[in-house]
Protein backbone atom coordinates (compact mmCIF):
# COMPACT_ATOMS: atom_id res chain seq x y z
CA UNK A 1 0.00 0.00 0.00
CA UNK A 2 2.86 2.36 0.88
CA UNK A 3 4.43 1.68 -2.51
CA UNK A 4 1.16 2.57 -4.27
CA UNK A 5 0.88 5.90 -2.44
CA UNK A 6 4.54 6.67 -3.12
CA UNK A 7 4.13 5.78 -6.80
CA UNK A 8 1.06 8.03 -7.06
CA UNK A 9 3.03 10.90 -5.53
CA UNK A 10 5.87 10.40 -8.05
CA UNK A 11 3.40 10.18 -10.96
CA UNK A 12 1.66 13.41 -9.99
CA UNK A 13 4.98 15.19 -9.49
CA UNK A 14 6.13 14.02 -12.92
CA UNK A 15 3.00 15.56 -14.45
CA UNK A 16 3.63 18.86 -12.67
CA UNK A 17 0.85 18.29 -10.13
CA UNK A 18 0.94 17.66 -6.44
CA UNK A 19 -1.46 15.73 -4.29
CA UNK A 20 -3.51 17.95 -1.97
CA UNK A 21 -3.48 17.10 1.71
CA UNK A 22 -6.81 15.62 2.83
CA UNK A 23 -7.86 18.75 4.76
CA UNK A 24 -7.33 21.12 1.81
CA UNK A 25 -10.03 19.65 -0.41
CA UNK A 26 -13.05 20.85 1.61
CA UNK A 27 -15.63 22.70 -0.49
CA UNK A 28 -15.87 26.44 -0.01
CA UNK A 29 -19.15 27.90 1.24
CA UNK A 30 -20.58 30.32 -1.28
CA UNK A 31 -23.51 32.62 -0.51
CA UNK A 32 -26.09 32.04 -3.25
CA UNK A 33 -27.23 34.93 -5.41
CA UNK A 34 -30.68 36.29 -4.58
CA UNK A 35 -33.45 34.92 -6.75
CA UNK A 36 -36.10 37.46 -5.77
CA UNK A 37 -35.26 40.88 -7.19
CA UNK A 38 -37.27 43.65 -8.84
CA UNK A 39 -39.77 46.38 -8.03
CA UNK A 40 -42.92 45.77 -6.00
CA UNK A 41 -45.91 47.92 -5.05
CA UNK A 42 -47.10 47.97 -1.44
CA UNK A 43 -50.54 46.34 -1.13
CA UNK A 44 -51.11 45.51 2.55
CA UNK A 45 -52.03 48.21 5.07
CA UNK A 46 -48.77 47.61 6.95
CA UNK A 47 -46.67 47.93 3.78
CA UNK A 48 -48.52 51.04 2.58
CA UNK A 49 -48.30 52.81 5.95
CA UNK A 50 -44.84 51.71 7.16
CA UNK A 51 -42.57 50.79 4.25
CA UNK A 52 -44.09 51.99 1.00
CA UNK A 53 -43.08 50.36 -2.28
CA UNK A 54 -40.12 47.97 -2.41
CA UNK A 55 -37.10 47.65 -4.67
CA UNK A 56 -35.36 44.31 -4.08
CA UNK A 57 -31.75 44.11 -5.27
CA UNK A 58 -28.97 41.58 -4.66
CA UNK A 59 -28.00 42.70 -1.16
CA UNK A 60 -30.29 45.68 -0.53
CA UNK A 61 -34.01 46.11 0.04
CA UNK A 62 -34.99 49.76 -0.49
CA UNK A 63 -38.39 51.04 0.61
CA UNK A 64 -40.28 54.12 -0.58
CA UNK A 65 -40.83 55.43 2.96
CA UNK A 66 -37.18 55.85 3.90
CA UNK A 67 -35.99 52.37 4.90
CA UNK A 68 -33.06 50.44 3.52
CA UNK A 69 -32.12 46.94 4.65
CA UNK A 70 -28.69 45.64 3.73
CA UNK A 71 -27.72 41.99 3.96
CA UNK A 72 -27.18 38.98 1.76
CA UNK A 73 -29.00 35.75 1.14
CA UNK A 74 -28.45 32.81 3.44
CA UNK A 75 -28.85 29.24 2.20
CA UNK A 76 -31.86 27.70 3.90
CA UNK A 77 -34.25 24.87 3.16
CA UNK A 78 -37.51 26.78 3.48
CA UNK A 79 -40.83 25.82 1.91
CA UNK A 80 -44.38 27.15 2.24
CA UNK A 81 -45.13 24.40 4.76
CA UNK A 82 -41.99 25.04 6.85
CA UNK A 83 -42.55 26.33 10.37
CA UNK A 84 -41.79 30.02 10.94
CA UNK A 85 -40.22 29.02 14.26
CA UNK A 86 -40.97 26.49 16.96
CA UNK A 87 -44.76 26.33 17.31
CA UNK A 88 -45.50 29.43 15.20
CA UNK A 89 -47.28 27.91 12.19
CA UNK A 90 -46.14 27.76 8.57
CA UNK A 91 -45.07 30.41 6.08
CA UNK A 92 -48.17 29.68 3.97
CA UNK A 93 -50.41 30.23 7.00
CA UNK A 94 -48.65 33.47 7.96
CA UNK A 95 -48.81 34.97 4.47
CA UNK A 96 -52.25 33.62 3.66
CA UNK A 97 -50.84 32.36 0.35
CA UNK A 98 -51.02 28.76 -0.76
CA UNK A 99 -49.24 29.60 -4.04
CA UNK A 100 -45.72 30.46 -2.84
CA UNK A 101 -43.32 29.64 -5.68
CA UNK A 102 -39.97 30.85 -4.31
CA UNK A 103 -38.60 31.65 -0.88
CA UNK A 104 -35.43 33.40 0.14
CA UNK A 105 -33.84 34.02 3.54
CA UNK A 106 -31.68 37.12 4.02
CA UNK A 107 -29.70 38.01 7.11
CA UNK A 108 -29.97 41.67 8.10
CA UNK A 109 -26.55 43.32 8.33
CA UNK A 110 -27.70 46.94 8.56
CA UNK A 111 -30.98 48.86 8.67
CA UNK A 112 -30.88 52.46 7.55
CA UNK A 113 -33.83 54.68 8.37
CA UNK A 114 -34.21 58.16 6.91
CA UNK A 115 -34.69 60.94 9.45
CA UNK A 116 -38.07 61.76 7.91
CA UNK A 117 -39.40 58.16 7.83
CA UNK A 118 -43.00 58.28 9.13
CA UNK A 119 -42.72 55.13 11.25
CA UNK A 120 -39.08 54.33 11.99
CA UNK A 121 -39.51 50.67 12.98
CA UNK A 122 -40.08 47.49 11.01
CA UNK A 123 -40.11 45.25 14.04
CA UNK A 124 -41.63 47.16 16.95
CA UNK A 125 -39.14 47.52 19.81
CA UNK A 126 -36.93 44.69 18.50
CA UNK A 127 -34.24 44.91 15.84
CA UNK A 128 -34.82 42.93 12.65
CA UNK A 129 -32.26 40.17 12.18
CA UNK A 130 -33.69 38.06 9.33
CA UNK A 131 -35.99 38.68 6.37
CA UNK A 132 -37.86 36.02 4.41
CA UNK A 133 -39.14 36.90 0.94
CA UNK A 134 -41.94 34.58 -0.18
CA UNK A 135 -43.00 35.12 -3.80
CA UNK A 136 -46.15 33.80 -5.40
CA UNK A 137 -47.56 34.40 -8.87
CA UNK A 138 -49.00 37.80 -7.97
CA UNK A 139 -47.87 38.49 -4.40
CA UNK A 140 -44.58 39.03 -2.57
CA UNK A 141 -44.65 38.72 1.21
CA UNK A 142 -41.79 40.10 3.26
CA UNK A 143 -41.64 38.53 6.71
CA UNK A 144 -39.45 40.27 9.30
CA UNK A 145 -37.94 38.31 12.20
CA UNK A 146 -36.01 39.27 15.31
CA UNK A 147 -33.81 36.96 17.33
CA UNK A 148 -30.48 35.21 17.06
CA UNK A 149 -31.64 32.12 15.14
CA UNK A 150 -32.75 32.09 11.52
CA UNK A 151 -36.43 31.30 11.10
CA UNK A 152 -37.42 27.72 10.41
CA UNK A 153 -38.55 24.54 12.07
CA UNK A 154 -37.34 24.22 15.63
CA UNK A 155 -35.98 27.77 15.94
CA UNK A 156 -36.79 28.84 19.49
CA UNK A 157 -34.73 32.04 19.61
CA UNK A 158 -36.49 33.87 16.78
CA UNK A 159 -39.82 35.60 16.47
CA UNK A 160 -41.95 36.92 13.61
CA UNK A 161 -42.48 40.64 14.12
CA UNK A 162 -43.93 41.91 10.84
CA UNK A 163 -45.50 40.89 7.54
CA UNK A 164 -45.59 43.25 4.57
CA UNK A 165 -47.25 42.38 1.23
CA UNK A 166 -46.46 43.70 -2.25
CA UNK A 167 -47.41 42.98 -5.85
CA UNK A 168 -45.03 43.04 -8.80
CA UNK A 169 -44.75 46.50 -10.40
Amino acid sequence: MKRLILALGFALTACGQTAAPPGDSAPQVVTPAPSIIGNFIATSNTAMSITGDLEAAAEVLSFGRGFRIEGGRVEAALSPTSELAAGQGSFAEATGSQSIEAMELRQVALVRVAADAPNPSLCGEASPTFIVLARGADLLSLLVFSGIEPPGAGASATSLCGIFNYMPA
